[in-house]
């Protein structure tokens, strides 16, 4: 289990000193809150509790390490290696411009920090001070809270959770500017396009009371998009990384464009020129509060595991469809996820599913995982009772994932998109 994840189905609103507050909303009557939750927190021991108070540290540490980080790992030890050049060689790379440019990833860097916190502290109930109002007093708390941090033996930032944190700023990209518009058409396309076939006797205004659930939501514009097509949608998230910033992009959005992202300034190889590199990104190229459907659909997300949350017995045939997207791949064992969606499905109801096979567990240590080929993995589809509809099948759909479309470095999944059925 990713251990920025939220480990069991316990409501984050119990969650001291960082919790991602039920509260906010857009000022309209669709929540868009983490802290929807599928059980009683009273079922929660006291150590998963401090389990899960430990994984929000970890997640929140992060985003605090963010600059110091990235100024180390981008910025200085470039400088030292410039300084440590013949002078003939130093004064060619100065006169190009290098040393130029790593200056300017140095303000980039100290600019996207500025976001890491405003993500923090829109997640925040009543500990953290807010940066922009007394930075004195922010950061004594900063300071308090390192300390903390290393009192109980724990590091800055856990090993890989900054890459996680760099993959977030991409998501941004992907999911909420005008930048990923291009990728969204390829990956959330197919799977859009047979949810509307399949209600396409439903006008759009007709359709709220068609329940759609997208597990594995992420930054949450899938199950924007569902919903903005008159379905009534949740979103399903596990990871803090995920829930923190979507909390804020979903809730603290009041305009198009108003918040600003350097998602590539840490990027150094395969970039064809500066200002490719050091390109702003504005988020959100649409704005989360105007649903054209907001009389009718409503729109949430929910915070916890997908198997315990929609295993639980008031999630039995409550849904009309499942779209999974880049989702089935994260399970250690597949056929949970599958005898999850299975129980969460009406009779009748269809399941969605587009990605590739990459298997997150399959070489993480301590952690057990079964892989299944695709062909495979349509077999215990069917195995499992669905029926599956060979005429939408799709055995290839190229599609890139948070992909940098100006970097000399392309990756292409050559995914597979199925469409499944739980009989009557």
């Amino acid at each position: 289990m990713p251990n920025d994840s939220l480990s069991h189905s316990c409501a984050p609103s119990e969650l001291k000193p960082f919790d991602l507050d039920s509260s906010h909303d857009h000022g309209y009557t669709h929540d868009h809150g983490h802290a929807h939750d599928h059980g009683s927190s009273d079922t929660c021991s006291a150590n998963e509790l401090n389990e899960e108070v430990a994984a929000i540290s970890d997640v929140v540490s992060s985003f605090l390490y963010y600059k110091t980080y990235a100024l180390n790992g981008v910025i200085y030890r470039r400088l030292k290696y410039v300084d440590e050049l013949t002078e003939h060689h130093r004064a060619i790379v100065s006169s190009l411009g290098v040393i130029d440019k790593i200056k300017a990833a140095e303000n980039l860097i100290r600019e996207n920090y500025k976001l890491m916190l405003d993500i923090v502290y829109a997640s925040s109930v009543g500990s953290m001070p807010d940066p922009a109002d007394d930075n004195s007093t922010f950061k004594v708390w900063l300071k308090r809270f390192f300390e903390a941090r290393e009192k109980a033996g724990k590091p800055h930032v856990k090993d890989g959770h900054m890459n996680k944190l760099y993959g977030t700023m991409k998501l941004f990209v992907r999911d909420w500017s005008s930048d990923g518009a291009d990728e969204r058409r390829q990956t959330y396309g197919p799977l859009l396009e047979a949810l509307e076939d399949e209600f396409c006797d439903l006008a759009p205004e007709m359709r709220g009371s068609v329940r759609v659930l997208v597990p594995g939501a992420g930054l949450g514009r899938l199950a924007y998009e569902i919903c903005c097509r008159g379905f009534s949608t949740q979103g399903n998230e596990f990871s803090y990384f995920m829930l923190f910033a979507s909390n804020y992009i979903l809730n603290k959005s009041l305009k198009e464009g108003q918040h600003v992202v350097y998602p590539y300034v840490h990027q150094f190889s395969n970039v064809a020129c500066v200002e490719d590199q050091m390109r702003a990104v504005y988020i959100p190229d649409a704005l989360p509060s105007n649903m054209p459907f907001a009389a009718t659909a409503e729109f949430s997300m929910a915070a916890g595991d997908f198997i315990e949350v929609y295993s639980a017995d008031d999630e039995k045939e409550k849904w009309d469809a499942i779209l999974t997207c880049f989702f089935m791949d994260t399970a250690k064992n597949v056929l949970e996820y599958l005898d999850t969606i299975w129980h969460a499905l009406k009779p009748g109801a269809i399941w969605i599913n587009l990605g590739p096979l990459l298997w997150h567990f399959e070489n993480v240590e301590g952690e057990f995982s079964i892989e299944f080929t695709r062909n495979e993995f349509l077999c215990l589809v069917a195995k499992a009772g669905f029926l599956l509809d060979d005429k939408k099948f799709r055995e290839s759909v190229a599609v890139p994932y948070t992909a940098d479309s100006k970097s000399m470095l392309q990756y292409t999944y050559n995914a597979f998109m199925c469409v499944a059925r739980k009989p009557k």
